[in-house]
């Protein structure tokens, strides 16, 4: 059996038809839908999972747990590297240990021939070797704050994606400067990253698939900003916009901007999903008209949310766990129909997902695995884990049901939150509900003290 991996940075589970019909909730701002019918189709052919959880944020963290099916919060002391250059020193934000397996060596020492097809710049930094196993690896360049051009801006370019009146020094401009550099020379649709990215992907498989056995691995960084789409996408969400091309939202707090302004940024960001969406469809077209259908399974996650708007802010603050940053989807495809149309309500983790591809492709565990497959659960959605504990910066969160347990290591503080009655964490409820903030911190400890 086949396997393609794809990863999908920063989508948040509610801009998933799928996941919620009715669109994402926003409390400064109208509800949409967001279009996304080739997930919708992956979903129906196959297992939507409801509660994956990241166990380390963000992208790096991530990343390591899915490669090595390790768990990488609570934090190992490691020291800083040379040449990350944007790593706000997070911790779990550092390379590969050495004495990891990967998936793609456990799946390459079986015969695999194993291809990697990322933006996702971070993985590809000095020193970070998330590209060791990997028999092939391609690198689209361009994302983000990725130093791929260095020619300087036409006078007004930058100014044209930027809101009037704000002055904003060149700490919180460089991400966007550097973006429109190396989006300069783009000359349609297909120069998008995420059409590059996937384009890439299909082109491996037309030439790669009549190996006996592949892992295919794709990371896409869209829908993660800068939230730029083709003009067809954003229309779909925002179609009078004649304003400011805003592409970057993390520049500026909610409070900042104009209610058209707010809803012009989030309309990007829905044309960015629905772009990859679009995408992921015409990748998913390849397998079937190459004949893989039958053979290759189909995994595709993401690693967190987005903040649009809510707390009064754009981005992914450590602060803002909740529903929009760690709900994200989780969608496994059998070749055989195995389980097709489920929904699996339990927790898992990032880890697990990676052990469950494993346990499908009938391969035996990789060394240092902290997952576990959840497959034989899924027929009877029977309960696999009862809660999950993610780290995220000085950020801990126990989720458990509708309960959010959040501790800042910073100021040694804690909460508790009701998310079904109170989906944006507006009351801290630990005092009238002693026994659960108990019981959600010790399984916290727990988890930090490595049991």
């Amino acid at each position: 059996m086949n396997c393609i991996w794809i990863t999908v940075d920063s989508f948040r589970q509610d801009h998933i038809h799928c996941y919620r019909p009715e669109g994402p909730t926003d409390p400064t701002g109208d509800s949409f839908p967001v279009h996304t019918p080739s997930l919708d189709r992956l979903a129906a052919e196959g297992v939507l999972c409801t509660r994956l959880r990241s166990e380390a944020l963000p992208t790096v963290p991530c990343r390591r747990g899915i490669f090595t099916g390790r768990r990488v919060f609570p934090w190992p002391d490691e020291p800083p590297r040379k040449g990350m250059y944007i790593s706000f020193n997070l911790p779990g934000w550092r390379p590969l240990p050495e004495e990891d397996v990967t998936v793609a060596e456990h799946l390459s020492e079986r015969g695999y021939v194993c291809a990697m097809i990322v933006d996702v710049y971070h993985l590809m930094k000095p020193s970070q070797n998330f590209h060791r196993g990997f028999q092939c690896y391609e690198w689209i360049r361009g994302q983000e704050y990725d130093q791929w051009h260095s020619q300087p801006l036409p006078e007004g370019y930058l100014e044209a994606h930027l809101k009037p009146g704000i002055e904003l020094g060149p700490g919180r401009l460089r991400v966007l400067d550097q973006y429109l550099k190396n989006q300069m020379y783009r000359e349609g649709d297909q120069d998008f990253q995420a059409a590059r990215v996937f384009r890439t992907a299909i082109e491996w498989l037309e030439r790669n698939h009549a190996h006996n056995s592949f892992f295919l691995y794709v990371d896409s960084f869209d829908p993660h900003e800068p939230h730029e789409a083709p003009r067809r996408f954003t229309d779909m969400y925002d179609p009078d916009w004649d304003g400011p091309d805003l592409v970057y939202g993390n520049m500026y707090r909610r409070d900042e901007l104009t209610a058209a302004e707010h809803h012009h940024l989030r309309a990007q960001y829905a044309a960015e999903c629905s772009l990859v969406d679009y995408w992921v469809g015409r990748l998913l077209d390849a397998v079937d008209r190459l004949g893989l259908r039958d053979n290759t399974l189909v995994v595709l996650v993401s690693d967190h949310g987005k903040i649009m708007g809510e707390w009064n802010h754009y981005g992914m603050p450590p602060e803002d766990t909740g529903l929009e940053l760690n709900a994200v989807p989780c969608l496994i495809r059998h070749p055989s129909g195995e389980n097709a149309g489920a929904r699996f309500t339990s927790w898992l983790y990032n880890t697990d997902v990676t052990a469950t591809m494993l346990d499908l492709l009938g391969v035996e565990p990789k060394p240092l695995t902290d997952g576990e497959s959840f497959w034989p659960a899924v027929a009877s959605d029977a309960e696999f884990r009862d809660h999950a504990v993610v780290g995220h910066g000085h950020m801990v969160s126990c989720w458990e049901g509708d309960w959010l347990y959040l501790v800042n290591t910073n100021q040694e503080a804690a909460a508790l939150y009701n998310l079904a009655e109170d989906p944006f964490r507006q009351t801290d409820v630990a005092d009238p509900y002693p026994s659960v903030r108990e019981d959600l911190k010790a399984r916290v400890e727990a988890v930090a003290e490595g049991a």
